[in-house]
């Protein structure tokens, strides 16, 4: 029996990627002056960039419905009879995504499994990718699950942000600490932990030698990865820093694959243009 793996377009994959492998994608809403768009659909992060520049607030981002879920579920099953569905999905802690599919999973007696990512981006990324192989090597359905779930707790996903404005906005971080960051050109490091950003570091300098400390730390803190693959992944950071950053990675002949994304409208809300991550499996290769 056919599985098919799905999530919601904060899982930043490219279009390549969910083509490749047949990942189906639901868009979460983003809402602007009072009116709402779909992630990747009608919205972009360049859209958001001159949102908040025009109006000094940030967009809104919004679960998906139960509704939303069910539709979605309902339209894949009924193109694809014999199949079904594991849906890896943005943490529970960040959003209401993980509780509105599971709710509405359980109208499809048994056919959709709702699997919390406990993470973000290309953390949730990692995740469906892992499940899409597996389904395509024709590993059982409830199997898969299983391996997917064995393997949240150790996605590493962390990013440097640049400018703690758009954490200011978001309620992230207070007035005062917007304004020692800046004074003091302090870039935070978040991470990814238990389904939740955490402030953990608090590194200062030039963007570039920051990023290339960064990965240097995460690299030596997080040292037993899956080699397969470690995503790059960034909110519109300008090309050479973005490619340099890549290159500075693959340098360390640790990956076989380092593939540099580009954030969704979703994430860029949260993290603002500039932020940049790496993120990998940390858990010694795949189950």
């Amino acid at each position: 029996m056919k599985t098919i793996i799905t999530s919601d377009s904060s899982c930043d994959l490219s279009k390549e990627q969910l083509n490749e492998f047949g990942i189906k994608t639901i868009p979460i809403y983003v809402t602007m002056n009072g009116e709402e768009y779909k992630d990747g659909i009608n919205v972009s992060p360049d859209d958001i960039f001159a949102y908040v520049k025009q109006t000094k607030k940030l967009p809104k981002t919004a679960a998906l419905s139960i509704a939303d879920f069910s539709t979605f579920f309902k339209q894949i099953l009924d193109e694809n009879k014999d199949a079904n569905i594991i849906h890896i999905s943005l943490s529970s802690g960040l959003s209401s995504c993980f509780e509105h599919a599971n709710m509405a999973a359980l109208e499809f007696d048994g056919k959709v499994t709702v699997i919390d990512g406990k993470n973000l981006s290309t953390g949730t990324g990692l995740l469906v990718l892992y499940a899409a192989k597996l389904a395509r090597d024709g590993v059982e359905y409830l199997e898969i699950a299983k391996r997917v779930q064995s393997r949240v707790s150790a996605v590493q996903a962390s990013f440097i942000i640049p400018e703690v404005d758009y954490l200011y906005k978001g309620g992230r971080c207070s007035a005062l600490s917007l304004l020692g960051a800046n004074l003091l050109k302090i870039k935070p490091k978040i991470q990814v932990i238990d389904g939740k950003m955490k402030n953990v570091g608090k590194p200062r300098g030039k963007m570039n030698v920051v990023l290339k400390n960064y990965v240097d730390e995460t690299l030596e803190e997080f040292n037993n990865p899956d080699k397969t693959i470690c995503f790059v992944t960034h909110s519109c950071l300008d090309d050479e820093t973005v490619a340099e950053i890549t290159e500075y990675v693959k340098s360390k002949n640790i990956f076989d694959e380092v593939v540099n994304t580009v954030a969704s409208s979703t994430i860029t809300c949260h993290c603002g243009k500039g932020t940049l991550g790496i993120l990998y499996i940390n858990d010694g290769g795949e189950k």
